[in-house]
């Protein structure tokens, strides 16, 4: 097994593990020890952090990547990682500044529903700096083909440092106050993390010959540019819900959210391991201008998607009441059940649709993705700006949904009425059909009043006719050489009796 295979494995083990133990924090912990709206101020906080992040960092994991190969020689490399981590600096400087020109207007936004926010800018600023040269870090560690360790202290190690810290609060060594500080803590060891590892790797050496790298400038300037602005959209997106629900509403509902909006998200986990493994084979399709090859793989990504997204979907949908019994004081966070369905919902558009934004990326219309994000970031806002006040938190997820829906839709247009690349076939369509069917069912059905055994039986309810739904319909998938297995499995017991 190559290096980058062994990488991307481990990498999704870790985006694994850390996936279970964000769902123990936030959903079990958290909610034991912390009201909604202390759950709601932190959430923010981090979530502001790391938007600003995001864009500080001006495009550079991008740029690390692609213009790497172009470095030749020792002190070029020394000049060129030099300047990554001086652009993040520069960043961060130019996003605090722009920040400053718009703070009495935030704060106004902020003031009559989430004051207590406005009292922790220097806290969103602290961690947006750590978190930027992290991210900065954990480029260098790309370059040198390494992406576990950066991976496994950002989705592992920060979430175990938060869990142990957390054991204050429980008994009572400090109160939430301390605990939010101590963020820059976490955030700080996991830096020092990093580096360390870099250390070892390959010692940072810095070099200010940046005259070294005229020639390559004038390419890396533009590409940054245009990353900058796409993960800049992807991020808005990702984070204006909550932001504008702290605004619009208060912090309370904030934290109500985003319990509820992070279980409707762990539908998309599929999606991440498929994207690392499909990229290079677009790519080498696109180069070959293999069309036929693209449509393929697109179609079997999509309806792979459509059963395991649309299936967890299902089973989340049939558990949803007993989560929430489960949950300490799931009462409380049980208003945000219609969260969890419309955030679902939005998460399985996306999973529907393929391959369509990778697709997009790796064709001679890549630029076309920056205007569709930007398009999702618009009506995101829009959307959210409009139904939050009607609907409250339902607002802010459906709005979610409605947006992702337009922007899967616009893509979709894109690549057909151009390629003629669509990710549906007769499987897929006949998946969403059964899928739907199970669906309406499973919401009508009550076989009694105990929510968790309620949810319990809807769940085997739901695994039995989504095995035989897809047997009896010939939906052809990978899911479906799985459930003969299951069947044929299953036969020769009782015929064995």
């Amino acid at each position: 097994m190559g290096l980058i295979a062994r990488q991307t494995i481990k990498g999704s083990i870790a985006s694994y593990a850390g996936v279970t133990l964000g769902t123990f924090t936030l959903l079990f912990l958290f909610p034991a020890y912390l009201t909604e709206s202390q759950i709601g101020l932190l959430r923010i906080v981090l979530n502001a952090a790391g938007m600003f992040s995001t864009i500080a960092v001006l495009g550079i994991p991008q740029v690390s990547v692609k213009y790497l190969p172009f470095i030749q020689t020792t002190k070029d490399y020394r000049a060129y990682a030099t300047l990554l981590y001086l652009a993040g600096l520069v960043g961060v400087l130019v996003c605090y500044l722009i920040f400053l020109v718009f703070e009495n207007s935030i704060t106004q936004f902020y003031s009559k529903n989430s004051k207590e926010l406005t009292d922790y800018y220097y806290l969103v600023w602290s961690i947006t700096l750590l978190n930027t040269l992290y991210l900065i870090a954990a480029s260098y560690a790309r370059m040198n083909n390494r992406i576990v360790v950066p991976a496994a202290i950002k989705d592992v190690g920060i979430r175990i440092l938060t869990i142990v810290f957390f054991t204050g609060i429980i008994y009572n060594l400090f109160d939430f106050k301390a605990y939010l500080n101590i963020q820059i803590v976490i955030y700080g060891l996991a830096l020092l993390g990093v580096l360390i590892y870099n250390h070892q790797l390959a010692p940072f050496v810095p070099s200010f010959e940046f005259k070294r790298l005229k020639g390559h400038l004038k390419d890396v300037v533009p590409f940054a540019f245009f990353s900058l602005l796409t993960t800049a959209a992807s991020v808005l997106v990702t984070t204006i819900d909550s932001l504008m629900i702290g605004g619009l509403i208060n912090l309370g509902e904030v934290g109500i959210y985003v319990i509820a909006s992070y279980i409707g998200l762990v539908i998309e986990m599929p999606k991440r391991s498929l994207n690392a493994i499909a990229g290079p084979s677009i790519s080498e399709s696109w180069k070959k201008n293999n069309i036929e090859a693209i449509n393929q793989l697109h179609q079997r990504s999509s309806i792979n998607q459509i059963i395991f997204g649309g299936g967890m979907l299902l089973l989340i949908w049939a558990a949803i009441d007993g989560i929430f019994y489960l949950m300490p004081n799931g009462e409380i966070y049980a208003s945000g059940k219609y969260v969890v369905l419309f955030i679902g919902l939005a998460k399985f558009t996306d999973l529907a649709f393929g391959l369509t934004a990778e697709i997009i990326s790796f064709s001679p219309k890549y630029k076309y993705n920056l205007y569709l994000l930007i398009s999702l970031s618009v009506i995101a806002v829009l959307t959210n700006y409009l139904l939050i006040p009607i609907l409250g938190i339902t607002g802010a997820g459906l709005a979610t949904f409605i947006s992702y829906l337009i922007y899967n839709l616009l893509s979709y247009w894109l690549m057909y009425n151009r390629y003629k690349i669509s990710p549906f076939s007769n499987d897929s369509i006949k998946a969403i059909l059964l899928l739907s069917a199970l669906f309406i069912t499973i919401s009508f059905l009550n076989f009694t009043n105990h929510s968790l055994i309620n949810s319990g039986v809807k769940i085997l309810f739901s695994i039995a006719l989504l095995f035989i739904g897809i047997k009896k319909m010939n939906i052809r998938s990978d899911v479906y050489i799985l459930s003969d297995r299951i069947l044929k499995y299953i036969q020769g017991i009782f015929r064995r009796k």
